[in-house]
């Protein structure tokens, strides 16, 4: 199978969704299968047969994307669909999978090329709005919210890092596929 992974993340940097989105592409990776990795132009390459990474265009003023919500982010998302857009129509692929609000995406992106869409929900982005003080505003919470319900009611399967997450997903649609991978190292 061929896999468009897509990963708004600084890809490869040493934190918590890097570690997963490394881990997710190594188990594809092992079992035979082909990624291109659509990511922000920021963090190191890595170089495994099978993988090809695609980025972002560098952004001289944007050296460093930081942990949660920001206005950098939104603008490196842009940039990010636009590049998985591309790669949707250059490339066919089997399966989109993707991280976190990557998961809006896919939703858009496999349907349009006939792939099963998995969506690797590492975090609930209305809770991300709520624990951000600057992003705490009760109109993007509740659009959050109603775009996660979107996503994971329209993803082929769903993996959670967590029992919680497994739980909400759950309560967002008991039917959907949802498989728990705990974050190990």
């Amino acid at each position: 199978m061929k896999i468009l992974m897509i990963a708004p993340q600084p890809f490869f940097t040493p934190r918590g969704t890097p570690f997963s989105v490394r881990g997710r592409i190594q188990a594809i990776l092992a079992l035979g299968h082909a990624v291109d990795l659509v990511t922000y132009h920021v963090g190191d390459d890595l170089s495994w047969p099978g993988l090809r990474i695609y980025r972002t265009p560098r952004m001289p003023w944007i050296r460093s994307v930081t942990i949660g919500p920001s206005f950098t982010k939104v603008f490196l998302d842009v940039l990010l669909f636009a590049l998985a857009l591309c790669r949707v129509l250059r490339e066919r692929y089997d399966v989109v999978h993707t991280h976190e609000e990557a998961g809006l995406m896919g939703t858009v992106l496999a349907p349009l090329i006939g792939a099963q869409h998995v969506y690797d929900m590492h975090s609930s982005l209305p809770q991300q709005f709520q624990n951000f003080q600057a992003f705490n505003y009760g109109p993007i919470v509740k659009l959050f919210e109603i775009l996660e319900r979107f996503v994971v009611r329209r993803a082929h399967a769903v993996i959670t890092i967590c029992p919680d997450l497994s739980d909400r997903v759950a309560t967002i649609d008991r039917s959907r596929p949802c498989f728990l991978i705990e974050n190990t190292l």
